[in-house]
């Protein structure tokens, strides 16, 4: 988080307080994705090759749907305990270190929780796919790296496509980093002398999402899609174990 900070910091693409939410939400969508992801990879192993409770395990998870539901949200929720942990101490540095409301601090953590649960979400259908965490995490930042991005990626399009003005409530609303414009009034991140020439976002007229928890909920939906995701392909090894 300090050395994200500190880059941010350098490149002034916001103020102390802006530039430490913004690196918390990188350090969360970098450590919970593959918590989660090797917390249902050894977990599905367990279950697999444990000769003295893989059949009643597999047995109750084919018999009974939610109950696998219910035990991977416990292994996603679980995983995450160190990273909320770490979200609360964090978070009370920033209002030690800084002059924000309460109630801002109170809006990122809830934002910090959502995320993590959603990149977690998204690492464990990375490692049932791939069947490895790693690969599993892998893929998880390599979608937050597009969603990050997707403002200057949209550079190498413009021979292309005349117009970007119905592709840039898209770029705004699935970027995680957003939500921090989003809470604080003023500040426009595409609007930095460092970033404004780097992505065509500042040629058209744009907002950012209202309200400030929209940002969470694309998230949330794409957590839950990977949840499901994770959950079917554990019921159908379950099934062929």
């Amino acid at each position: 988080m300090w050395v994200t900070y500190q880059l941010l910091i350098q490149q002034k693409l916001g103020s102390p307080a802006e530039c430490l939410f913004m690196a918390q939400i990188c350090v969360v969508l970098l450590t919970a994705p593959y918590l989660a992801a090797y917390t249902v990879h050894t977990s599905f192993l367990r279950t697999r090759f444990n000769t003295n409770t893989a059949p009643s395990t597999i047995g109750l998870l084919t018999l009974s749907p939610l109950s696998s539901g219910r035990c991977l949200l416990r292994q996603l929720l679980m995983s995450q305990v160190p990273v909320f942990g770490w979200v609360l101490l964090s978070t009370a540095v920033v209002l030690c270190v800084t002059n924000i409301p309460f109630t801002k601090a109170v809006q990122m953590l809830t934002m910090l929780g959502i995320y993590s649960l959603s990149a977690g979400a998204v690492g464990m259908w990375g490692s049932q796919v791939f069947k490895d965490a790693l690969f599993g995490a892998e893929l998880a930042v390599l979608l937050w790296c597009i969603l990050i991005g997707s403002a200057f990626l949209l550079n190498p399009f413009k021979r292309y496509i005349d117009d970007f003005q119905p592709f840039i409530p898209l770029v705004l609303h699935l970027n995680p980093l957003i939500v921090v414009c989003c809470l604080f009034e003023g500040f426009d991140i595409f609007r930095n002398p460092v970033l404004y020439d780097l992505t065509p976002v500042t040629s058209y007229v744009y907002m950012y999402p209202k309200p400030w928890y929209l940002v969470g909920v694309w998230q949330l939906i794409i957590g839950g899609c990977c949840f499901l995701g994770t959950w079917q392909i554990f019921k159908s090894r379950a099934h062929i174990a």
